[in-house]
């Protein structure tokens, strides 16, 4: 063959393997999200995964790591949370911070949550209860001393987001539970107790601070009514967005109805430390200061386009250093991939969401860009490092996740 044919050649096998690669990947991803509506432990499975559980619990996003969801210590150094009044979470020599770690989730019955039942992990995640200091039954209030709501709850610690979960459908919830308790093997795995206030941070799980259960109608005074054509979209980015804790970050915890909601930290005593410098004081560590999720176009992120805004929690690639464009690939350099990605920091946990539907991803899009009223708050940067977090991004697990079971979960007859 001459040259030039060679060269045609070449390229038609080269984008027929993408194509067959891109084709096969997409399949699989459908195959696993159309199994996960109807089988619970599976729905559990991808709850689990969207919703970042294992970036705190153990494993990252990836299933088939070692120590996934067994808790802190697992399977890397152990991670703990400092949490108290500021600069706790901020400053690693601040005083008088609780120290919570994440537990191990895995059904081991001495050390993880074997010894529960799925109504106590259920009422974990739904009313935020120790499931250690709750006994199994069906709570119909969240008033002390009624509908079995305890007297004097006992709350989880504030790290973990289950005043974001509770907004989340019974069946939901219920899938979660049923995933933790037959989808994965037990690992024996001591984490050592949390530290936490006299009252079991009870003072802490007000409506003033949490906001309200269930959420404020649509539209509150800080979000605006959508084209009649695009308000069911909104409605859903709406639930996933208050589902999966965006304002825990992005201001504010109490919800919607909340003054500055969604429109970015406000204070240094907001942002994000990552890195070893809790372990050791003289190490660096990187602060993430979560932006401004409005659609004010100066200084949130109404100067970007739907298609970047879903790059960005589909791909980690930064609106402000990725153009409009569709991108259907994961190489540098190939599908409009950028050559040199620049991604977003990991505080943000567009890992996991990057397993979630393409539907679900652009309602959350939608309501950002179109549910969300606008509010002028310029946040400083993120601090970066100097392959903007590539090196970070290479040792992510795969997409779409690796098929179920993983040598981490249990192989069901």
């Amino acid at each position: 063959m001459t040259k030039s044919v060679k060269t045609f050649t070449t390229a038609l096998i080269i984008t027929a393997t993408v194509l067959v690669t891109v084709v096969a990947a997409r399949a699989v991803g459908t195959a696993q999200t159309s199994a996960a509506q109807t089988d619970i432990v599976l729905r559990g499975r991808y709850l689990v995964l969207t919703h970042a559980c294992g970036e705190c619990h153990g494993g990252g996003d990836d299933p088939a790591a070692k120590g996934f969801l067994a808790g802190a210590g697992a399977s890397e150094p152990l991670i703990e949370f400092k949490i108290g009044p500021p600069p706790c979470g901020v400053d690693p020599k601040a005083p008088n911070c609780f120290t919570t770690r994440p537990r191990n989730l895995t059904p081991d019955d001495a050390t993880g949550m074997g010894r529960f039942t799925e109504r106590q992990l259920f009422n974990a995640l739904r009313y935020g209860l120790r499931p250690e200091d709750t006994p199994d039954v069906i709570i119909t209030s969240t008033t002390p001393g009624k509908g079995n709501f305890p007297m004097q709850p006992h709350y989880v610690a504030p790290p973990m987001p289950w005043p974001s979960w509770r907004h989340m459908p019974d069946a939901d919830l219920r899938a979660i539970a049923a995933y933790l308790k037959r989808g994965l093997k037990p690992v024996v795995n001591k984490v050592p107790d949390s530290e936490g206030p006299p009252d079991f941070w009870a003072s802490g799980m007000t409506p003033a601070e949490i906001g309200t259960y269930p959420a404020p109608a649509f539209p509150t005074m800080y979000e605006q009514q959508p084209p009649a054509a695009n308000r069911a979209r909104v409605l859903r980015g709406r639930a996933l967005v208050i589902e999966h804790g965006c304002a825990d970050c992005h201001q504010s915890l109490a919800g919607p109805a909340a003054k500055g909601y969604m429109a970015g930290i406000t204070s240094p005593n907001q942002e994000f430390v990552l890195g070893p410098c809790f372990q050791d004081p003289t190490a660096p560590c990187f602060h993430g200061r979560p932006r401004n999720l409005t659609p004010d176009k100066e200084t949130g992120i109404g100067k970007f386009t739907d298609q970047q805004i879903f790059n960005a929690l589909r791909y980690g690639l930064r609106p402000d250093d990725t153009p409009d464009v569709k991108i259907t690939s994961r190489k540098p350099g190939q599908g409009n991939f950028p050559t040199e990605p620049k991604y977003l920091g990991p505080f943000m946990p567009w890992s996991s969401w990057r397993y979630m539907p393409d539907e679900d991803l652009l309602s959350i899009v939608a309501y950002l860009r179109h549910g969300l009223k606008p509010v002028s708050n310029k946040v400083a940067p993120s601090d970066d490092v100097p392959d903007h977090w590539a090196g970070d991004v290479a040792k992510l697990g795969a997409y779409p996740p690796p098929a179920f079971p993983t040598a981490n979960e249990v192989k069901r007859k």
